[in-house]
C-alpha cells in the first residue's frame, strides 16, 4: 500500500489527526477573536480595561497564536504528500 512503510502510516495517522483538531482550534479562535476583542473593548470603554471580558479575549487570542505555531510545525514536519499544486 504505497511507498510508507506500516510504521510509519500509523505516525501519519496520528500526526493527520492532530493537524484536523489544530486547524479546527484555529478556524474556531479566527472566528472568535475578533468578537471577543471587540466585547472587551466595549467593556472597557463602559467601565475599565480590566473586565472580564479581558481574559477571554487574551485566552482567544493565545489560542490563535499557539495554533498557528503548531500547524506551521506540522505542515513542515509532514507536507502534503499529493501533488495537486505542482501541476
Amino acid at each position: 500500500m504505497g511507498s510508507a512503510p506500516e510504521s510509519d502510516i500509523g505516525r501519519r495517522a496520528l500526526w493527520s489527526i492532530a493537524a484536523g483538531v489544530v486547524l479546527t482550534v484555529r478556524v474556531i479562535a479566527v472566528i472568535i477573536t475578533p468578537i471577543l476583542v471587540v466585547a472587551w473593548l466595549v467593556a472597557a470603554v463602559r467601565s475599565s480595561l480590566l473586565n472580564g471580558w479581558m481574559w477571554w479575549a487574551i485566552g482567544a487570542a493565545l489560542a490563535l497564536l499557539i495554533s498557528n505555531y503548531l500547524y506551521s510545525y506540522l505542515r513542515v514536519r509532514y507536507p502534503s504528500r499529493s501533488r495537486r499544486w505542482e501541476e
